[in-house]
């Protein structure tokens, strides 16, 4: 949790149209390397919309992204699937292989795109696995695990491509109260260890605690960002306080 390093993340004039829906009205953001960059606001404002451009599960319909120096422009299919080598992403649901082992699972992507390799990529799987806390469950099977087992599991998966930026879209709405505590950890960790992530989610506790910068985003647009003390303490959009008188108080 730093965010004092270069621009990894730029997003420039991105929009985004479903027909003659436009969803995201000319976003512009930068992420540092290694900051964490937390996206909050009402349901239906264009966050999960919004990262899923950055990796490319959805088609911009106008503007720039750029990762790592990779530039891709809204029409270059090409050039915005060759930005997903840098990405790891978490989704809402854990979208794990029932019929693979945790270990499995995680190595499949890996293997197929010859990121890890042999003995090494099992050490390495390991090694992730205990940085989850989920070592010993290595040969169980999704079925076997809790949600937040599970989610831990996906997030290691992401890890396991080595991505330079980590995208989590709500990764604790579909668990219960019980286990979202156990990834919250993880992803802190992840925090102090100088990942680079974007993260939608309606934990405001942990924005406040985690986030180099929040980003509060309503209407497709970006409303008002800065670090989480400013924007929780003393936001300077009448937009933003009407947000948080409704969700704080």
């Amino acid at each position: 949790m730093n965010g004092a390093g270069r621009a990894l993340v730029q997003v420039r004039g991105l929009y985004k149209a479903f027909g003659a829906v436009t969803v995201l009205h000319g976003i512009d953001l930068d992420v540092k390397e290694g900051e964490v960059v937390v996206i909050i606001g009402p349901s239906g404002s264009g966050k999960s919309t919004f990262i899923r451009c950055i990796n490319g599960l959805e088609a911009p319909t106008a503007g720039r992204i750029t990762v790592e120096g990779h530039m891709a422009e809204a029409g270059n299919r090409k050039a915005l699937d060759a930005l997903r080598s840098d990405i790891g992403m978490v989704f809402q649901d854990y979208t794990l292989f029932p019929h693979l082992t945790v270990l499995e699972n995680i190595l499949l992507a890996p293997r197929l795109r010859g990121r890890l390799k042999g003995e090494a990529a099992l050490r390495r799987v390991m090694e992730l696995l205990d940085l989850v806390r989920l070592p010993h469950k290595a040969q169980a099977y999704p079925a076997e695990l809790s949600g937040g087992q599970q989610q831990r599991v996906a997030i290691v998966r992401a890890l396991a491509m080595s991505p330079r930026v980590m995208l989590f879209d709500e990764p604790t709405s579909a668990l219960d109260p019980e286990t979202v505590a156990d990834v919250l950890v993880v992803m802190r960790d992840l925090a102090v260890r100088g990942m680079t992530m974007m993260i939608v989610t309606h934990e405001m506790g942990f924005a406040r605690e985690v986030a180099d910068k929040v980003v509060f985003m309503d209407g497709g647009k970006i409303i008002e960002e800065g670090p989480p003390a400013q924007l929780f303490g003393n936001p300077q959009q009448a937009r933003t306080r009407a947000f948080f008188g409704k969700i704080l108080h």
